[in-house]
């Protein structure tokens, strides 16, 4: 199509092109990263600047002093939009690099800049009217009209500049797509100012965008399911919160298909989602269903009222239920499902996650498939990530000194002698002024890969209490509990010993103690371990005996020097004189093999007396000492005899 003698066609064609992948990235909820918002913003631009563009062709030969003015406010404003596009062009590729990411402040500095020069030189040239003139009574544009594509060039060749200059902070797979962009963007432009009669200046700047969408923000739908993944999830759920509105999230997780990888069984549980997704958008039409990974679904929807809400649930409920039974009993994939109302009150995206993972972990979904969160759910999972953020940030600092991680010790009793020359160092860890106990955060520990850097603080501080008191009083030694996945460190030991020795205390006065549940796949490393460390005089105590998997076998194949028994067989073995039998026999046994017994948990006479009854030589409880802090431990040994000078 031809404007005044000029060619638009490709404008046209642009227009729809721009329109389309406008109306693409408002509906198919892009990824919402720290530069979208400068693709998006490009995009609106490059469809204004088009339509200014054709606009101000087709009013060329404008013949009132109102179409003049028309004429001459739309070329301004095609003038500042071209301006913006350029903007937003050089945003966008100094923020591909980290490096210019987070140095924001320059990148405003150069933007001002270059939007000053553009303002100078072609406001220069729209004020004085340069870029038009009459030839044979008829306005035409002259070559200056396309001043803008000459500073586009320039702006290009500093964006090449800073390109090749911050090329090692600018991922491999952008450069590649750099290294494409730029030579193609400046022989279009040049074509452009050669050929101004046929008018395709939107394809520079609108395939950029086109392609910034596709490659780095677009999230497809699966062909199955018509799903799209956990990054659409996550905008939706950011768009609903930035407005403010109420909404209800249900997730759905295949617990069969994340413990076994069957890939024929995920395609028919996606097939007969399809059909379950399409009969929930028929239901409510707000409601959306996502794919957060192979085996877990998560829908959405924007809250209007409890009564549709709750029929929501339970139609989801009901229809997956009537899916389970089309299966096969022994091939049927189960379900659980929580169910998260209110969720706008949620921070953001990661409090989320952890709240959906807290849920699925619900002691009420043990005995049924559905749970629906109440607020104190909420409220203690905010709690867990409070003790998780502490234990993180103790981890990251990894200063064997932390004040956090507070040491307590009990002191063990020695039947024989009638004293304590042994005790067990516990922890503690201070979460904001709160003593928070190991059994709430040791698995937290555990699951956030932080717990051997506890162990190390604690040994750490154990042995400078040992240090100070060992000239002065009369004890064996002082235990430390080390966690089981700390033994598949081949080179533990060393780490360990080495915190011993430069705390100038001997070997022979710490122990370890670990759990017996111990698989055969952890048996080489834990052997390994347990061999270099008694050969450095560190023994071991063998905790929790009773309440795990016991292979009697490999409890005496490893070097332990101590059985100590769980309370939990004492208490039983009380009422139980099988029991109580048993345990006296697997006492005589140990102490036949030359190993030592011990039993924890003793909190009364009665138990007491059991204890040594049954032969212990330790016992460990509330019954002769509680936990008391690692500086008051010498208050329960026995005081060196002064040396005569």
């Amino acid at each position: 199509m031809n404007f005044n003698g000029y060619n638009v066609a490709a404008e046209e064609v642009g227009l729809i092109f721009a329109l389309a992948v406008f109306y693409l990235t408002v509906v198919s909820r892009p990824r919402q990263t720290a530069v979208f918002s400068v693709v998006f913003y490009g995009q609106l631009l490059s469809i204004v600047n088009i339509v200014f563009h054709m606009a101000s062709i087709l009013l060329l030969d404008f013949s009132t002093s109102l179409q003049g003015i028309v004429f001459r406010l739309v070329v301004m404003l095609y003038y500042v939009s071209y301006l913006g596009i350029l903007i937003h062009l050089f945003s966008y590729v100094h923020l591909l690099s980290v490096k210019q990411r987070e140095n924001r402040d320059f990148l405003n500095i150069l933007i001002i800049f270059l939007a000053g020069a553009y303002m100078v030189f072609v406001g220069g040239v729209y004020i004085t009217d340069s870029y038009i003139k009459i030839v044979n009574d008829r306005y035409v544009f002259t070559n200056l009209f396309n001043c803008n594509i000459i500073f586009a060039i320039v702006n290009l060749l500093i964006v090449t500049v800073s390109v090749v200059a911050n090329r090692e902070a600018i991922p491999k797979i952008v450069m590649k797509y750099l290294y494409l962009f730029i030579p193609v963007e400046l022989g279009l432009l040049g074509i452009q100012l050669l050929y101004p009669k046929y008018v395709f200046l939107n394809v520079t700047y609108v395939l950029p965008f086109i392609l910034c969408y596709i490659i780095f923000h677009s999230i497809l739908f699966d062909e199955v399911t018509g799903c799209q993944n956990k990054l659409a999830f996550e905008s939706h759920f950011c768009t609903l919160k930035a407005k403010n509105k109420q909404c209800t999230i249900i997730y759905i997780k295949l617990p069969k298909l994340e413990i076994v990888q069957n890939i024929e069984l995920m395609d028919v549980v996606k097939s007969k989602m399809s059909t379950e997704i399409h009969s929930l958008e028929t239901k409510n039409k707000r409601a959306y269903m996502y794919q957060i990974n192979d085996y877990t679904y998560a829908i959405i929807f924007e809250r209007i009222t409890d009564f549709e809400t709750k029929d929501t649930i339970k139609y989801v409920k009901k229809r997956l239920d009537e899916t389970m039974m089309t299966w096969e009993y022994s091939n049927r994939p189960e379900y659980k499902m929580v169910v998260i109302d209110h969720a706008e009150n949620i921070e953001n995206m990661n409090v989320l996650s952890s709240y959906s993972g807290f849920l699925f972990e619900h002691e009420k979904l043990k005995k049924s498939n559905c749970y629906e969160a109440v607020h104190q759910d909420y409220l203690d999972c905010m709690e867990i990530r409070r003790i998780e953020r502490v234990i993180v940030d103790i981890r990251n600092k990894d200063n064997l000194d932390d004040p956090r991680v507070i040491v307590y010790v009990q002191p063990i009793f020695d039947v024989l002698n009638g004293g304590y020359k042994n005790a067990e160092s516990l922890m503690r860890l201070d979460v904001e002024g709160e003593i928070i106990l190991p059994d709430i955060f040791i698995p937290l520990a555990e699951r956030v890969g932080c717990v051997h850097t506890l162990t190390r603080i604690i040994l750490n501080k154990v042995c400078k209490k040992i240090y100070e008191i060992q000239d002065y009083y009369v004890f064996d030694a002082v235990s430390v509990n080390v966690s089981l996945s700390e033994f598949m460190d081949y080179n533990l030991h060393d780490e360990l010993i080495e915190i011993i020795k430069r705390n100038g205390v001997p070997c022979e006065k710490i122990r370890l103690e670990m759990t017996e549940s111990m698989t055969s796949d952890e048996f080489d490393a834990i052997a390994h371990n347990m061999e270099e460390f008694n050969n450095a005089g560190v023994h071991f105590y063998l905790d929790d005996f009773g309440t795990g998997y016991s292979n009697l076998e490999r409890i005496v194949s490893l070097p332990f020097k101590t059985i100590k028994f769980d309370k939990t067989l004492l208490y039983k073995s009380e009422d139980d004189p099988m029991l109580m039998q048993l345990i006296q026999n697997m006492v005589d046994m140990f102490k036949n093999h030359g190993l030592v017994v011990l039993v924890e948990g003793v909190e009364s006479e009665k138990q007491e007396m059991l204890s040594i009854k049954l032969g212990f030589e330790y016992i460990q409880g509330y019954r002769f000492a509680k936990p008391v802090p690692v500086e008051t431990v010498q208050e329960f040994f026995e005081k060196k005899p002064k040396r005569l000078a």
